[in-house]
């Protein structure tokens, strides 16, 4: 009898590791970008990681006073990039006075769930404000979703970003690049 649970209780881990927990639907890939804004206006960094695959490749094309410089991350690379910009984000607060808000806004235009319901091919932009026009980040990204062990992560994403500083006389980009 012990045998037939154990057996059993290996083949329901079985079938969620293979199956049930890889499977995703719209909702679910909703939820991923309701938590990446969380996470964002905590200014949580590890919460940003744990939304990523091991497996994650981003790739950026940043435009930055008239220059841009690609970038391809892996996950680690990823997260450690997202850490250096919450510091960039407190070091500018601090220099603000310590009065400084985030604003982040997204919007979905489509999402594609696979037929498989393995994957999602999401298309979006997002605006990341930093003290009302202070520094801003506009991007337009293809992105795609994938289930892991019942969490939703993000696998691949393409992302074209445009930063602009400026800020109603508050600092000009020559002042914050000293």
């Amino acid at each position: 009898m012990k045998q037939i649970a154990i057996v059993i209780v290996l083949c329901v881990g079985a079938w969620y590791f293979f199956i049930g927990g890889r499977k995703l639907d719209e909702a679910m890939v909703r939820d991923h970008y309701q938590k990446e804004a969380h996470a964002i206006y905590s200014r949580d960094a590890d919460q940003l990681c744990k939304l990523l695959s091991r497996k994650a490749v981003i790739e950026n094309k940043t435009t930055m006073m008239g220059r841009t410089v690609e970038t391809t991350h892996d996950r680690d690379e990823a997260c450690k990039a997202n850490r250096e910009t919450f510091e960039t984000f407190s070091r500018v607060g601090e220099r603000m006075g310590g009065i400084l808000t985030i604003e982040y806004e997204y919007h979905i235009d489509t999402i594609e769930v696979a037929t498989d319901r393995k994957s999602a091919i999401v298309k979006g932009t997002s605006v990341l404000k930093m003290g009302e026009a202070l520094l801003q980040y506009k991007s337009s990204y293809t992105q795609r979703l994938e289930r892991e062990l019942g969490q939703v992560r993000l696998v691949h994403s393409d992302e074209a970003t445009v930063m602009r500083m400026g800020g109603r006389g508050a600092m000009s980009q020559s002042d914050f690049f000293k």
